[in-house]
């Protein structure tokens, strides 16, 4: 006899007749948008990075949002920040079809480049990156997180978003299908589907276990988990000031 799940919700599925296959540049005009309907959340977590922000930004410090994207997220720790009168906001994104979204100021800088080999400010009080770096390939990772904890001013943050690898294949088909769930409200099965596809040769995704042992060997010893939805989380960083004996403090 077949039994039927009571419990069970059909997903919704989105049909679009103006498909378009995945890119940056191919969704810079909305790029927002495209990563609000992508990532469950996504827009409790920016909520999330720009209220932690408050915690860090101090008088004659740089924020850094690395993969800044349309540049919302550095504007809006600028907008809250108003406890600090003359620290320096600056965005980099390696694709220039999303400069048609920025507006530089006195405060406020956007650059397009490369965060592999740009030199990065050396009084950052802050450094944000929302699902960039697993983007990069794990060469370069280690290099990059270097750089960021060297940039770093003592008491400075790293906060970051990413996906991740489950430990096991069953809880990772788990995670998959339920996030496909989620999309199917969103997106049409072709365009989950082709971006998949594309992303086989962009996304270099490694497990929670691997980004945190990496975290920690650059000498960030204290991470706080602060969002997670599936297999997206977004950690808090601790740049810690070490005492004249090696330990942290």
């Amino acid at each position: 006899m077949k039994r039927t799940n009571l419990n069970y919700v059909q997903p919704t599925v989105v049909s679009n007749k103006d498909e378009q296959i995945f890119s940056f540049t191919n969704y810079s005009d909305r790029f927002d948008e495209h990563i609000s309907n992508s990532i469950r959340g996504y827009s409790t977590l920016k909520d999330d990075v720009v209220s932690i922000s408050k915690y860090f930004i101090e008088d004659d410090t740089t924020v850094l949002d690395i993969g800044c994207s349309e540049g919302t997220l550095i504007k809006r720790m600028f907008e809250l920040n108003n406890q600090s009168t003359n620290s320096k906001f600056v965005g980099v994104d390696l694709n220039n079809s999303f400069k048609k979204h920025w507006n530089n100021s006195e405060r406020i800088k956007y650059l397009v480049d490369d965060i592999i080999t740009m030199s990065f400010p050396k009084n950052c009080s802050l450094i944000t990156s929302l699902f960039t770096l697993q983007f990069l390939s794990e060469r370069e990772r280690p290099n990059l997180f270097q750089k960021v904890y060297n940039s770093l001013v003592v008491g400075g943050g790293f906060i970051l978003s990413e996906k991740l690898l489950s430990d096991d294949g069953k809880t990772q088909n788990m995670m998959d299908f339920l996030y496909y769930d989620f999309k199917r409200s969103n997106f049409s099965e072709k365009e989950i589907l082709d971006k998949e596809v594309e992303l086989r040769h962009l996304s270099k995704s490694i497990s929670e276990n691997q980004l945190l042992n990496q975290l920690k060997t650059v000498g960030f010893s204290k991470i706080q988990t602060f969002w997670r939805n599936f297999n997206f989380v977004g950690l808090v960083c601790f740049k810690p000031y070490q005492n004249e004996i090696g330990g942290s403090v």
